[in-house]
């Protein structure tokens, strides 16, 4: 069903957000983070409270089916349905009032949970309920969802915190829910009578019935109107649920409700107290069973929560850079862990409560420790779905809460369970609050996978009501769950629970098919039965991901691509759209492979898909931050890569392109006529005819070439001005921006490595191929990869010289990309990767280097008072780096590391991508992105810094970074060479 040309043309006039009809829009907002897939039937984003209100009255008024949608990292698919999406994630995302007093907030439903607890926090509070995606979720979602999390049983749930909730009824009219409700809305004075009535009916058929577990989001919450609860977390302090019984508060029925209630516009919602210090012991296992079994006991040491995390995850966790790195804190490989936390005012009382709860295996006191910790519980679902190919971890009973006294019990039959369907999965989460998140690993691309999910979900279900538990606690019901509520609370309560749904919404039209006349759990799939994906025939090897398919397939749809921390992703960090996120990229890949040979096999309409899906690829800026921070480990970079090599065999490329992507020979022909070069380049009308023609931004400079080259010499007067006698070989691999545009730089490499006593040889192909990767010429990039190694051969026939170089893109392509792209020399290729380096990272490894830094160092000790400060910007693919097999640091961390023996004070700037991304941000539709980008986080950082009292120094590792950086703020970056050349001196 399509819109009514009608209700476009009224939303047209009042609507001044996004309104988007298109294939691609509406492929994009089909799935969540769920196992299905729904096309809806538009989507529209408001930008303004009032565009909110005209979306829902006029849908009202037409009668077309709504859906309101946060970040769509709901699990069971209640973000998914065939109505119009209503996402207000990227413009109604503001905080309106924060009261310290009262210890309230006030918030528009797209506000992400961090950005909440972030604000929170300037005046010691957050919000209690702290679910694993809060780093993206949005408020409008967390109370949707009724999410909890890890600290469930400190602080509940979401609807313990709800304290009112304006609303836009399901006929587009008004009202507050709360504990004084606009009664005189037509709509909210029948759920008020609704309520009345089940409080007085249906009190004996909801206690009775309902699951003994306080964690429990299954329907509606009926429990907290009259108020009742079966029990109440361990270590809640107070009555619960926390409404009086003198009061009747409509707010809390909103939680849970997912949107099919009414549409929430602002809700206020209680603060609670941060704690003031925290402490995390863990405790190892020899299985799942045995660390379940215990948590009834550490429970009775009260502490602030009690988190499970297998050896799966754990072992996953090891195998992901951004992860690896943060792993140090397990030890051995356990069969389970159990992380429990103490929170309090004295962290001597908090250390004295750990230690009494048993043998504790690590002990993690600061900020920073914990914080790893977090980090790898938080991304659990991503981790366990990380595994390639088309039998995956599946969420589906994902969500069940057990009391916490029957979890032991409830692993063991869900282990057999698992068994007799002959697969296992990943069981983890919060232990203390009786919820194990777990996923069977099934292949649901077959008949047999699928007939597995249903069969183990309806055996779940039995053991999980025989032991008074709920299927949903914090997950929601959606598709994967809405037909067991019946069976859960039986007639009498899904009686009172209609009643609410028909009051408030008579026509259903919020969220259809959701809570009620739900289909079946195994409809409605992303992958089908016999029909399978066709991707072309790549140029690249996928066989690590076990095919391009799987690869694309990869992204499980867990959106933590949305987040506003780290690297990943700075286009959608910018934009704020869905499609330049790396899921939304995912999906449009996804779709295009899926509908190969079906609708989209011919015509406009499939031209019109594969454009949308070149836009979104084209917007990403191959920061490779996903590869490292992805859980599920998608590498979008290579897959743009490879998209856009097929792409251009039927369309035609900009000349740009071949400028930029053989920039080697290019910058190499300005160099040889430098100064000319740069003369030229500096007239106003060549210069904007040269960006004319190219398609590259004027208000750029262009680069100064030089037709000066660094000397490899094999002595050089450093330090007490004696030379070196040479003997170990060492290869240096160029790069076109060092070699050609700052000889400055690669000279201070040779320098170094001179004075280290190293006998330099410099490889005759300049780069790696770097700039041919990035511009999808793959079938070039193959050939200079093979003229690479041919060349290395000559120089180091045995393969025993270790192959340095200063800029990463270009290094990193050497050790990583090669392998993908001469698979049949991968031999070859391994002995040479285990060999190259960044400098910084070759230099830390060098006994040669800490000898000669020692002796420099102690001459100069007594001219320097104190230390100089850096503040130090890496290149994204050296963020991505992940743990070197010698176990020292590599990446970011080497050149922070070499800066600091050198005797400098360096600051890493934890300000994600600069935006230049390469040629990224000369590129004339590009630039307006780039410098949105850089003033994310960056620029503002850099202003705001010492630097501008040249109290400190800016250094960088990528030549765009340092580009971007004095044409964003001003400021000059330095190559950390030169600052480590500096000292040797």
């Amino acid at each position: 069903m399509s819109l009514a040309t009608e209700f476009l043309y009224e939303l047209h006039k009042r609507f001044t957000g996004d309104i988007r009809t298109d294939l691609a829009s509406r492929i994009l907002y089909s799935t969540d983070a769920s196992i299905y897939q729904i096309e809806p039937t538009g989507v529209v984003l408001p930008r303004t409270q009032e565009d909110l209100i005209a979306a829902v009255e006029l849908a009202a008024k037409y009668k077309i089916p709504i859906l309101p949608r946060g970040a769509g990292t709901s699990l069971a698919g209640q973000a998914v349905g065939h109505a119009l999406i209503i996402d207000c994630s990227r413009y109604l995302n503001h905080i309106v009032d924060i009261n310290s007093e009262t210890h309230t907030a006030t918030v528009e439903p797209g506000v992400v949970l961090a950005m909440l607890n972030l604000a929170a926090a300037q005046y010691g509070l957050m919000f209690g309920p702290d679910p694993a995606s809060a780093e993206r979720a949005t408020m409008g979602g967390v109370i949707g969802n009724n999410a909890t999390g890890a600290h469930s049983i400190l602080y509940g749930m979401a609807a313990d915190h709800l304290i009112s909730a304006d609303v836009v009824m399901a006929d587009g009219t008004l009202a507050m829910l709360g504990e004084r409700s606009t009664l005189d809305n037509s709509l909210v004075s029948n759920l008020y009578a609704s309520v009345l009535e089940i409080r007085e009916k249906y009190v004996d058929a909801i206690t009775q019935n309902w699951p003994r577990t306080w964690r429990n989001s299954a329907g509606y919450r009926l429990n907290y109107l009259l108020p009742w609860s079966p029990s109440k977390p361990s270590q809640w302090n107070g009555d619960y649920p926390p409404t009086p019984p003198s009061k009747l508060n409509l707010a809390p029925i909103l939680a849970g409700s997912e949107g099919t209630l009414a549409i929430i516009s602002r809700a206020k919602v209680n603060l609670v107290p941060k704690p003031r210090h925290t402490i995390l012991a863990v405790l190892s296992y020899q299985s799942i069973v045995d660390a379940c079994d215990d948590v009834p006991r550490l429970l009775t040491h009260h502490p602030s929560a009690v988190e499970l995390i297998p050896r799966f995850i754990i072992r996953q966790a090891r195998g992901i850079p951004e992860y690896a790195r943060q792993m140090g804190w397990v030890i051995g490989d356990p069969a389970a862990i159990l992380v429990v936390e103490f929170s309090g005012d004295q962290p001597s009382a908090l250390k004295e409560a750990a230690r009494k709860i048993g043998e504790i295996s690590t002990l993690a006191e600061s900020r920073e420790d914990q914080a790893r910790i977090w980090n790898v519980r938080k991304v659990g679902l991503g981790l366990l779905d990380s595994r390639p190919g088309s039998a995956r971890p599946v969420a589906f009973i994902e969500d069940c809460a057990i009391p916490v006294d029957k979890l032991g019990g409830f692993v063991r039959e869900i282990e057999k369970i698992l068994s007799a369907h002959g697969t296992e999965g990943g069981i983890y989460a919060h232990a203390s609050g009786g919820c194990l998140h777990i996923r069977p690993i099934l292949d649901l691309k077959t008949g047999e996978g699928v007939r597995s999910m249903r069969s183990i979900a309806e055996a779940t279900f039995a053991l999980t009501l025989s032991l008074g538990g709920s299927m949903s606690s914090e997950h929601g019901d959606g598709i994967a769950r809405g037909e067991w509520l019946k069976s859960t609370y039986g007639e009498d309560v899904m009686q009172a629970m209609q009643m609410l749904k028909q009051a408030a919404d008579p026509h259903h039209l919020l969220n259809p098919n959701k809570m009620f006349d739900v289909p079946p759990m195994d409809s409605n799939l992303r992958y089908k039965e016999n029909s399978p994906a066709h991707a072309w025939v790549p140029v690249l090897d996928f066989s690590r991901n076990g095919s391009l398919v799987t690869a694309i397939e990869q992204c499980n749809g867990q959106g933590v691509c949305r987040k506003d921390s780290g690297v990943m992703c700075p286009s959608y960090q910018a934009t704020r759209e869905e499609q330049n996120s790396t899921r939304g990229r995912a999906n449009l890949l996804k779709a295009m492979i899926a509908f190969s040979g079906q609708r989209l096999a011919v015509g406009e309409q499939r031209d019109e898909f594969v454009e949308a899906t070149y836009h979104a690829l084209d917007l990403c800026l191959a920061c490779k931050g996903c590869k490292a921070e992805c859980p599920s480990g998608v590498d979008m970079a290579k897959l743009k890569y490879e998209f856009e090599n097929q792409y251009y065999k039927t369309h035609r490329r900009p000349l740009r392109d071949y400028v930029f992507g053989y920039f080697n020979i290019t910058a190499k022909l300005a160099s040889s006529i430098a100064p000319l070069s740069n003369a030229m380049t500096q007239i106003p009308q060549f210069k904007n005819l040269m960006a004319k023609v190219l398609k590259i931004t004027p208000q750029r400079p262009f680069p100064k070439f030089s037709n000066q080259s660094a000397n490899a010499r094999t002595t050089v007067p450093i330090g007490d001005g004696k030379s070196q006698r040479h003997g170990e070989k060492i290869i240096f691999v160029s790069d076109p921006f060092s070699r050609y545009i700052e000889p400055q730089v690669e000279q201070a490499a040779f320098d170094v490595l001179s004075a280290c006593g190293y006998a330099v040889q410099v490889v005759p192909v300049i780069g790696a191929g770097a700039s041919l990767l990035s511009k999808g010429f793959l079938e070039a990039a193959k050939h200079h990869a093979g003229k690479m190694l041919d060349a290395l051969n000559q120089l180091d026939p045995e393969c025993e010289a270790a192959i340095v170089g200063i800029e990463p893109p270009e290094i990193y392509a050497l050790k990583h990309d090669y392998l993908d792209l001469i698979p049949d020399r991968k031999d070859e290729i391994a002995s040479r990767v285990a060999r190259t380096w960044l400098l910084d990272e070759y230099l830390l490894r060098s006994e040669k280097f800490s000898a000669l830094r020692v002796d420099t160092l102690q001459k100069q000790s007594h001219l320097e008072k104190k230390k100089q400060k850096i503040k130090f910007q890496p290149h994204c693919h050296q963020r991505a780096e992940g743990l070197a097999a010698d176990g020292l640091s590599s990446g970011a961390n080497a050149t922070v590391e070499l800066l600091g023996v050198c005797g400098y004070d360096v600051e890493l700037i934890d300000a994600g991508c600069c935006g230049m991304a390469g040629t990224f941000g000369y590129e004339a539709e590009h630039y307006e992105l780039s410098m949105q980008v850089g003033e994310l986080k960056l620029f503002p950082r850099l202003r705001q810094s010492e630097i501008g009292n040249r109290k400190s120094k800016i250094v960088s590792t990528g030549a765009a970074c340092r580009m971007q950086i004095q044409q964003g703020t001003g400021v000059d970056a330095v190559h950390p060479i030169l600052l480590v050349l500096e000292k040797l001196k």
